[in-house]
């Protein structure tokens, strides 16, 4: 397998809409190729995912999913992507991607992607807590999403605002 250092990702709030859905994937048709979507606020319908053809959607375990990724079936058959789900939120979840000859001109054969939701509850809560969207890993992660506003330190002298 080769390294893993050239990715395409797009992140896009769906709205709950099919048509939303339809139209972002119909555009995906024309032009590079696309790794990764991260979508927020998926359609569903009886707690079934919309399907795209060349890619394989993985959500959290509800009838309703906030967060959904979509993954090039390319990408799947060159390296091995576990979906992580955390029992803090339903409105958040991870990839876990293995690329045993590293990653971004890195010796890292490991990486992770974030999905995030973060709908505002109890203010000044979030569905999402930032220590949970922004946990510290010893390898590359990112994260994509939507929240609420918050300002969150990383501890890594970076400053988020979460809205």
């Amino acid at each position: 397998m080769a390294p893993a250092d050239n990715l395409s990702l797009i992140q896009h709030n769906s709205l709950g809409s099919w048509n939303v859905f339809r139209f972002l994937f119909s555009s995906l048709t024309e032009g590079p190729p696309v790794n990764f979507v991260h979508l927020q606020d998926p359609p569903s319908s009886k707690g079934f995912l919309p399907c795209f053809s060349g890619f394989k959607p993985f959500a959290p375990p509800v009838s309703r999913p906030k967060v959904a990724c979509d993954i090039s079936q390319k990408f799947l058959q060159s390296f091995l992507v576990l979906p992580v789900f955390f029992q803090e939120s339903e409105d958040f979840m991870a990839l876990d991607v293995y690329t045993p000859q590293g990653s971004f001109d890195s010796t890292f054969p490991h990486f992770k992607l974030g999905n995030v939701y973060a709908r505002p509850i109890n203010p000044p809560n979030h569905s999402v807590s930032p220590e949970t969207a922004f946990a510290n890993y010893d390898f590359p992660y990112l994260v994509l999403g939507v929240a609420g506003k918050v300002t969150y330190d990383t501890g890594l002298g970076i400053m988020l605002d979460w809205s």
